[in-house]
């Protein structure tokens, strides 16, 4: 059940992670379209659909793989040390 627990909270950070860095790329980087005249009254950097899309997919999953290894491991570190605590309470 711990096991659970703790790929359940990376998963789940790691997912927010990389809905974030999406929003992230947005603040960035625009979209070509009729909106902005296609570009030409952004004040961002401006793309189109697709090269938007996989940086989108590339971004997302790039950070949210990192963040969910490293909260994987910290995760791991909490729960090995909660472990030890409670040995040395119970062997007292």
């Amino acid at each position: 059940m711990k096991k659970f627990i703790e790929e359940l909270i990376a998963n789940g950070i790691g997912w927010i992670a990389g809905l974030l860095s999406v929003d992230l790329l947005s603040h960035f980087f625009a979209v070509r379209s009729w909106k902005n005249a296609w570009g030409l009254f952004s004040r961002k950097a401006t793309v189109n659909q697709e090269t938007f899309e996989i940086m989108e997919w590339v971004l997302t999953a790039l950070v949210g793989f990192i963040v969910l290894i490293t909260v994987n491991k910290i995760v791991r570190k909490l729960m090995q040390s909660n472990k030890k605590e409670e040995a040395q309470v119970g062997d007292n």
